[in-house]
């Protein structure tokens, strides 16, 4: 397995460096003498502030798709109902009941898969913020 080099950015030119692991750092293209440990600090909270801005975004989704999909399941399930009780008029309205029906089982289960991705995500953010706070 090849070991990959990390890469830093100059803040002059902001050009990629390749860490030498050196406290400090001089930019081969402008000449700028930085210190490492800035730079490579400031690099993990733009990334930590990008995964939680994801996850936000994320739960949103999430929170937004298990919203309508609770909407759908409750008219599927509901709206076969009086075809099913009542005699069937024809062969359309039982096949129409059937499959509201199914599509009502497909989006409980839909509901169900999404709604524990939600809540891992959740789990994920609060353990980053609980990181940042210490």
């Amino acid at each position: 397995m090849v070991q990959r080099t990390r890469l830093i950015e100059c803040p002059g030119c902001g050009k990629q460096l390749e860490d030498t692991k050196q406290d400090k750092v001089t930019c081969r293209y402008c000449g700028t003498v930085f210190v490492r440990e800035d730079v490579v600090q400031e690099d993990e909270e733009y990334i930590r502030r990008k995964m939680i801005v994801d996850l936000r975004t994320n739960m949103e989704i999430y929170k937004r798709w298990k919203t309508v999909s609770i909407v759908f399941m409750i008219v599927s399930f509901v709206l076969p109902v009086p075809f099913l009780v009542s005699v069937p008029v024809n062969a359309i309205n039982t096949i129409l009941a059937i499959l509201f029906f199914i599509g009502g089982i497909v989006f409980f289960i839909l509901m169900v898969f999404f709604d524990r991705r939600y809540d891992s995500n959740k789990s994920k953010a609060s353990d980053i913020s609980m990181r940042r706070r210490l």
